[in-house]
């Protein structure tokens, strides 16, 4: 009776297979967003360790999908992060208009299945999840038009998504559906390693695939040192043993790349950037757009079979380096929030690329350089990947947050972010940041007019706090991501993404009829502003020939001027000091 029902199941599963989506990579063709999610479909059907499960929203109101292969057949991502099974999480789609990982995830679930190219026993050391296509809006939008610098394939996804966001900038500041339903994804699952697909334009050269990984030193040390000196060599070993030979991604230094490439800065904003934040080993693949679509795909196919293979030789070591990583963040003192490029520091890569000639153009006769591929070349050029701090600062006990400000809070929380809420009114001395100039954008990057620059002074104060404000102890493994959103002057913090921009605002102001009589009781009653004041008058003589302006100084340096003007309402608490609080569920 089990031998009629093997058979009988092993003939639906080649039928299945027979009728299954197929994929056209090898014809320059890249699958629609309805034959992608059909093709997850089918080996779901077939296969009891597959599922494909809906994980939220997305701006176009289509769901976010999350494909799991789980020789353990866990699929509640909640349970599979507490499993202790070291988890690889694969990203497709951010730019639909680049689509070589989508067609490569699903060739190689299908090869996993099927026990090919060696993979059969994947995932019984690790669970594999794949999002499909995390740009579900971009990926309707198909055009031929889409990508003006791209021959291949002739008909792809759109860059932005439902709401134009550029969601490869959103990790941090998650305006999109989307962000929020793959970083509750993210937090659930805890992924050891993570990978983002991609497609590069730009220079041209001889490689087919090139590599970001996340900045090393911005890792806890021990973690970036294995990630740097173990992990990325060999992945760099296993590509260059295949048809497919990679290098890291051409960042040129100066106008070409032999001149010099440096490694990319993954700000938080980016997705391995926001990955690393929480200990994950953080990989963005770019395959480079001049090269056949076909070669593309088998290209980022070949880098997730390496990469699979190394986390599976190497996950005991790996996760017992990321749980200790994710003590180290428990009990740091001192996070870096900026970081330079090192331009003193760097190393020699033999480098594949091809002589730049004068071309004239086509459509407006006009002379330009441009790569000459009949003129091939093979030479050592510098590699720029050292990282220096620039900007340091002491982690707090805590910070102090009134509960008003929710568009920050409800990132904490999505992010797994332990807070406490205070149970009754109370007044507390913390430290609190006065912001005294920044620089405003020009025009809007991503949705926001981002500001940069961000200078502040520090004063203690004593600052009224009602029941429900929160307190978020730096006592966790996401210590990092509290503090690069949290301090102001981080290049992707909260405040630089606008979430406290109502502090900029001022409120009350003062008529010059009417405070005459007022600024002469205020200089009465504080002689050392009166002194300043009368210094000013004496030494600037514009000052001297304006009332208003004399006013407007007096005001500002007065008990009249209002205290929450430019003081930003997230306050560092240095000493444990007990607090009314209980723990926000």
């Amino acid at each position: 009776m089990k031998r009629i029902f093997s058979l009988f199941f092993m003939a639906g599963v080649f039928l299945s297979l027979q009728a299954q989506v197929q994929l056209r990579y090898e014809q320059n063709r890249t699958l629609t967003y309805e034959e992608i999610i059909q093709a997850y479909h089918e080996l779901d059907s077939i296969w009891p360790s597959a599922r494909l499960i809906r994980t939220g929203i997305t701006d176009i109101g289509k769901p976010l999908h999350l494909f799991l292969i789980s020789r353990q057949q866990v699929f509640d991502p909640e349970a599979i992060g507490k499993s202790g099974i070291p988890v690889i999480l694969i990203n497709n789609g951010i730019h639909p208009g680049e689509p070589p990982g989508i067609d490569a995830s699903i060739q190689l679930a299908r090869d996993i299945f099927a026990g090919r190219n060696g993979m059969g026993n994947f995932p019984d050391h690790v669970i594999i999840a794949i999002i499909p296509v995390y740009n579900v809006g971009g990926c309707l939008d198909r055009s031929p038009y889409h990508r003006a610098n791209q021959d291949t394939p002739p008909e792809s996804g759109f860059r932005g998504n439902g709401r134009n966001l550029d969601l490869n900038r959103d990790f941090i500041k998650a305006d999109s559906r989307n962000a929020h339903s793959l970083e509750h994804i993210f937090q659930q699952l805890h992924p050891l390693v993570f990978l983002d697909t991609h497609v590069t334009n730009g220079s041209d050269h001889q490689y087919t695939i090139t590599l970001i990984p996340t900045v090393y030193q911005k890792m806890v040390p021990g973690m970036g040192t294995y990630f740097h000196e173990k992990m990325i060599p060999a992945l760099f070993d296993y590509m260059k043993n295949s048809p497919y030979e990679m290098i890291p991604y051409v960042r040129s230094v100066h106008v070409t790349p032999d001149g010099g490439i440096s490694a990319y800065n993954d700000l938080p904003r980016i997705s391995t950037g926001y990955a690393s934040l929480f200990n994950t080993f953080a990989f963005m693949t770019e395959n480079h757009v001049y090269k056949p679509f076909r070669d593309q795909v088998k290209s980022v196919y070949t880098f997730m079979h390496g990469m699979i293979a190394f986390t599976v030789d190497h996950a005991a070591e790996m996760m017992k380096i990321r749980n200790e990583a994710d003590r180290y963040r428990e009990t740091q003192e001192k996070f870096v929030l900026n970081w330079k490029l090192d331009t003193t520091d760097y190393s020699l890569i033999t480098f594949k690329g091809y002589e730049v000639s004068n071309v004239k153009g086509v459509a407006t006769g006009m002379e330009y350089r441009w790569y000459d591929v009949s003129r091939p070349y093979t030479r050592k050029i510098r590699f720029y990947e050292t990282f220096d701090p620039v900007t340091t600062v002491k982690k707090p006990e805590g910070y102090l947050i009134p509960q008003a400000w929710h568009e920050a809070l409800d990132r904490l929380k999505l992010n797994n972010v332990k807070m406490y809420r205070l149970s009754r009114d109370t007044t507390l001395t913390v430290s609190a940041k006065i912001i005294m100039a920044l620089d405003y954008s020009r025009k809007p990057y991503n949705g926001h007019f981002q500001y940069r620059n961000i200078r502040y002074r520090t004063e203690k104060e004593k600052i009224r706090f009602y029941k429900g404000d929160y307190f978020i102890p730096l006592n966790q493994p996401v210590n990092k991501y509290i503090v690069e959103t949290l301090e102001p002057d981080a290049p992707d913090s909260y405040f630089s993404w606008n979430f406290f921009d109502e502090i900029l605002d001022q409120r009350e102001y003062f008529s010059p009829s009417t405070f005459e009589k007022k600024a002469a009781e205020v200089l009465a009653e504080d002689s050392a502003l009166k002194s300043q004041f009368e210094q000013r008058r004496k030494t600037d003589t514009v000052f001297a020939a304006n009332r208003y302006a004399q006013l407007r100084f007096i005001y500002e340096n007065s008990h009249y001027m209002e205290k929450s003007y430019r003081r930003y309402p997230v306050y560092s608490l240095y000493m444990a000091v007990p607090l009314p609080v209980e723990q926000d569920h």
